[in-house]
């Protein structure tokens, strides 16, 4: 019996380690699966609401102060209760709901896990058993199910509602063996402040929202009004970061500049690259991503013989190359231009975890959580300026901005490559180099 218990609870954790890796995207691919089978307005309504939820929770979870392991506590109560809806009807007054929840859930989970993960190595021997394959071989066998009998995702959406109940005794435990960490903490104050900027932030994500449904539909909507959206988005964000000058010090711009690096890789290349593969471009950059995220740490560590001062050389001239290769007007070059950005990715990740997480800039507790806002700030600006350039574009010619996010033909290759790609890539390049002049930036 004990046996068994030891056995339930280790898939329990093993479960909520799946979760946390996957959750980030699960929601969005798994919504957005459904809203391309049926092309509902329904649907669109719910991708658009777990991808704004999925953005502002990263920003305002921590504002109630609560401990990092409470909050994934939360994130696997609000994960089942988000999948639930899309299991058990097609109501948008509850997928929104849903939504909401799920985006909650997916945004955090990971950071929360994450923040845990390190309390336990620096407090006791806990060790995490690795059975999440199983967790996802179950998955795959469910969706392959789905897919087969037109079941509408019912039965996954099902089985992550259970999976995220089946992790809470995993989480518990995780709670349960913090307990030592949190009691040397000082409390903090629940509540929330600075209300003004959550004012601010309905107005920010209320024009997300727009700018992405832009994305997936048709609107008619006038391009002035379009770039006046986009305006004040900007203007918002550069609010947002002012009030935050303080936070994070010279981790700041790092941040920053990961996410808009991410951004740069898998949103706008991923359409860039129909113009030079067709409907193939897509994959072979989440292909280029992974590749270089998962080995990107290694590869640049073998190659400077582990030596930190040769492995921050290396990573910042890789960079620099790869940005040189992706101006180049040749598919191949883009090609490895990503592959090298994504190694940078791969190599700055577990780097600036660990810097963060043992630097006086912040608390332990909300190191990871400040990790992926500004990492996520990172990102929506990089968003931000493609919008505006294409939006300018359908200003100045019979473009529109959905000709280049649902492209049918490659005639429009080259005037994409200098109008869009070549500014963009020059200011991601920019970034890039201030964040690399940064102080103490790379360690």
């Amino acid at each position: 019996m004990k046996r068994l218990q030891q056995w339930g609870l280790d898939f329990s954790v093993g479960t909520l380690n799946f979760l946390a890796l996957a959750g980030i995207m699960l929601p969005y691919i798994l919504i957005l699966f459904q809203y391309q089978r049926t092309h509902s307005t329904t649907y669109l309504i719910a991708l658009v609401a777990v991808y704004i939820s999925r953005a502002a929770s990263i920003f305002y979870t921590k504002r109630f102060n609560l401990r990092s392991s409470t909050y994934l506590l939360l994130t696997l109560i609000f994960g089942a209760l988000g999948s639930l809806p899309f299991a058990l009807t097609q109501s948008l007054g509850w997928l929104i709901l849903g939504s909401v929840l799920w985006g909650y859930s997916a945004a955090t989970i990971w950071p929360y896990f994450l923040t845990v993960k390190l309390h336990l190595s620096h407090t006791t021997a806990f060790k995490m058993k690795r059975v999440y394959w199983l967790v996802f071989l179950v998955l795959a066998l469910l969706l392959a199910a789905d897919f087969g009998f037109h079941l509408s995702f019912s039965l996954t959406f099902a089985l992550l509602a259970i999976l995220n109940l089946v992790a809470l005794p995993g989480g518990l435990l995780l709670n349960q063996f913090t307990h030592d960490f949190y009691q040397d903490q000082p409390s903090q104050p629940h509540g929330l402040k600075q209300l003004w900027r959550w004012w601010l932030s309905v107005l920010f994500f209320a024009a997300l929202a727009l700018l992405t449904t832009l994305r997936k539909a048709s609107m008619a909507l006038p391009n002035w009004a379009t770039l006046l959206i986009i305006l004040v988005a900007l203007v918002i964000a550069g609010i947002e970061l002012l009030a935050d000058k303080h936070d994070l010090g010279a981790f700041k711009l790092r941040l920053l500049h990961r996410g808009v690096l991410m951004s740069f890789v898998l949103l706008f290349s991923s359409f860039m690259a129909f113009f030079y593969w067709g409907s193939l471009g897509m994959y072979l950059v989440f292909a280029m991503y992974l590749i270089g995220f998962e080995s990107g740490n290694a590869v640049i560590g073998v190659l400077a013989h582990h030596d930190a001062t040769r492995q921050k050389v290396l990573a910042g001239r890789l960079l620099g190359l790869g940005h040189l290769l992706i101006l180049i007007p040749w598919k191949w070059s883009y090609l490895l231009g990503l592959l090298l950005l994504a190694t940078y990715i791969g190599y700055d990740n577990p780097t600036v975890t660990k810097d963060l997480y043992e630097s006086e800039a912040t608390d332990d507790d909300s190191a990871m959580i400040e990790k992926y806002r500004f990492s996520t700030a990172g990102g929506l600006l990089c968003q931000l300026c493609l919008f505006a350039l294409l939006a300018l574009i359908a200003c100045l010619t019979p473009l529109t901005i959905l000709d280049f996010f649902k492209p049918t033909t490659t005639a429009h290759w080259f005037f994409y490559t200098w109008a869009v790609n070549w500014p963009l890539t020059l200011g991601s390049a920019w970034v890039s180099w201030r964040a690399l002049r940064q102080p103490n930036t790379l360690k």
